[in-house]
């Protein structure tokens, strides 16, 4: 995050130097004083955002930057929105000498906030230098393809027995007797794939068939009773319920389930707490036999206070299982020879992914707009990877991921992290809310607009 706003920072300052603005020299000089550290300060930046992970103090050190960061961003708006204005006027007849009094004191503010971020800055830049930051190299370009390639990624390698199982256990092959709703449980850590095999069986053609009533809700935290039970309601329904009793809701989905055949998905799930889960299960009973609910969580305690029947703990995935995987995203629009000369190091980066089906995912796609052996060398050769212990593989790959995105999509990211866990989000919408904070513009930056659809 700290990369991308000092870069359209760096950027912004530089457009204001390069304008035809008539700055003030003392106005000018402090503009070219701070846009030169920041610059310098950027080439930094790419070390030490990777290196925050495990050094306390250059993390610190990263907060003091964004701090001087936001400061300036904001002096920029106040710069901007002071030029905005001097236009308006300009268009009114007013008396020169007025105008030239409040430009005056529009340079003087200026001028004195900017020479006060060059102390705070000068200080941040000391401070650097005991660190020993790698400089960049400049900022790689990434080729995007021309053509948009789509690949085919339903299939889950390795996972047709686990898969086999399941569908078996929803179309109740495999049961003699059983409680109702027969619960089964999907257990396994993050990335593993729970959400995709869940997907995979709710969308299957003959369970489709076997149940009158099909629901799909995602929980997660925190368990909002009144939330779920209108989101049970919404999938039945098509709409989300007005009512906000919970005992109201749960009437209404006993009526909705009454004697019918339903199949109910709770997908990521960390309560655990059976008094918040008690008034869903007797709920839920009111459905005929043979109904089903689905639950994932990467927690087995989750599994036994919801009252699993069944519980499957998925697995990480082979290592062949997971270079296929790798491969197939990896290697789609390549020729032979591209094959050939980099399936070593496609191995080997494969093999960092320690069989989770996500972090392959991330990985071979990253790797797909990569085409130099020394792209794909440096990824493999990352420092990131010594971060593997957090997460289990799974953190290292995301953040390979995000550090090889440009600055500006960088920003864009990071915005959507102010948005809870699970926000569904409106692709128009958000690309507005990128363009009013200044991230991209209507005309500009095309690509992430693209990419963002």
């Amino acid at each position: 995050m700290a990369r991308a706003l000092v870069s359209a920072i760096a950027e912004e300052l530089g457009s204001i130097i390069a304008s035809e603005l008539r700055l003030t020299v003392s106005v000018k000089e402090e503009v070219q004083k701070l846009e030169s550290k920041f610059r310098t300060i950027q080439a930094v930046l790419n070390d030490a955002e990777k290196r925050q992970l495990k050094d306390e103090a250059v993390k610190l050190w990263l907060d003091k930057l964004k701090d001087v960061s936001y400061e300036m961003d904001d002096v920029l708006d106040e710069w901007n929105t002071a030029m905005i204005k001097a236009d308006i006027e300009k268009q009114k007849e007013k008396k020169k000498k007025k105008k030239k009094k409040r430009k005056l004191k529009l340079h003087r503010d200026i001028a004195h906030k900017i020479k006060e971020l060059n102390e705070k800055f000068d200080e941040i830049n000391k401070e650097r230098e005991t660190y020993g930051f790698e400089l960049t190299r400049g900022i790689e370009e990434i080729e995007r393809p021309k053509t948009t390639s789509f690949v085919d990624v339903s299939e889950i390698l390795g996972r047709d027995k686990v898969r086999n199982d399941l569908v078996s256990i929803l179309l109740g092959k495999r049961s003699v007797e059983e409680r109702s709703p027969h619960v089964i449980s999907l257990v396994g850590m993050s990335g593993i794939g729970k959400t995709t095999l869940a997907q995979l069986a709710y969308n299957d053609h003959d369970v489709k068939s076997q149940f009158e009533k099909r629901m799909w809700v995602c929980v997660s935290e925190p368990f909002g009773q009144c939330r779920i039970a209108k989101e049970i309601l919404k999938s039945i329904e098509g709409q989300s319920p007005d009512m906000t009793s919970l005992q109201s809701l749960l009437d209404r989905i006993c009526d909705q389930i009454m004697r019918k055949k339903f199949f109910l998905v709770l997908d990521d799930v960390w309560n655990e707490d059976p008094t918040l889960w008690e008034p869903f299960r007797l709920a839920l009973r009111y459905g005929t036999q043979g109904s089903r609910i689905v639950v994932t969580t990467r927690k087995n305690i989750v599994a036994e206070i919801i009252g699993s029947v069944d519980m499957i703990n998925l697995e990480v995935l082979s290592n062949e299982d997971c270079w296929l995987m790798f491969s197939k995203l990896a290697f789609c629009d390549k020729n032979p020879e591209e094959h050939k000369q980099l399936e070593d190091l496609g191995r080997k980066i494969a093999m960092k992914c320690k069989g989770l089906p996500l972090a392959t995912k991330t990985l071979g796609t990253l790797m797909h707009f990569k085409r130099s052996r020394e792209q794909w060398k440096n990824v493999l050769d990352s420092n990131l990877w010594e971060l593997e212990d957090m997460g289990r593989s799974l953190f290292a790959p995301l953040l390979l991921s995000y550090y090889d995105l440009p600055s500006p999509l960088k920003r864009c990211l990071s915005y959507c992290a102010v948005f809870p866990k699970d926000y569904v989000f409106f692709i128009d919408e958000l690309l507005f809310m990128w363009m009013i904070h200044g991230y991209i513009d209507s005309k500009a930056n095309m690509e992430i607009e693209v990419m963002a659809r």
